[in-house]
């Protein structure tokens, strides 16, 4: 009996390690960004070109608020980026800024030889936006995301609130 037991536990720790090597090779990179304007005139694009650095210095009319690089995402991955600083303000009153993002991956696998990358999820950033004081609450759809590993980086923009002139971006890659 315990011989049997060890046969089976020795399969099945190989069949969870061959299921884990699966899922790497499947594995992708979540870059996501969140820029807001610096100047009221910049008019965000859809769909942006370049690497981390060709892509950031693009945006030199508008700040960057958060860069994020989740590694090996895969299928159904929940990815949660928060931020957050605690600041006094006038008369000594603390006040709040931050960060804090659900965001799903999803890849469909349906043609196996070109998988297709979607992010979805939800944002509240509060923050001071043109001289007032906000929270802004945004619901990205989900959205489908080129895959830099077949060639080219592109940044596709998921959300843009014209009051705060917030904007998120991402793309998936390899690395």
């Amino acid at each position: 009996m315990r011989k049997m037991m060890s046969v089976l536990l020795a399969a099945g720790m190989g069949l969870m390690s061959a299921n884990a090597y699966a899922q790497d090779s499947d594995a992708r990179s979540v870059n996501f960004l969140i820029f807001v304007k610096t100047q009221p005139n910049t008019e965000f694009d859809p769909i942006m070109f370049g690497n981390f650095s060709q892509f950031i210095k693009a945006m030199d009319t508008s700040r960057l608020l958060l860069l994020s690089h989740s590694a090996k995402s895969i299928h159904g991955d929940v990815i949660n980026l928060q931020q957050d600083v605690l600041k006094y303000g006038e008369g000594d009153k603390v006040s709040d800024v931050g960060i804090n993002c659900q965001l799903a991956f999803a890849a469909d696998k349906s043609v196996p030889t070109d998988v297709q990358y979607s992010l979805s999820g939800d944002c509240q950033i509060i923050d001071r936006f043109n001289g007032e004081a906000m929270t802004l609450k945004a619901h990205i759809p989900s959205t489908d995301l080129s895959d830099a590993a077949k060639g080219t980086d592109v940044w596709m923009e998921l959300y843009e609130d014209g009051k705060s002139g917030i904007a998120f971006y991402a793309n998936v890659s390899k690395k």
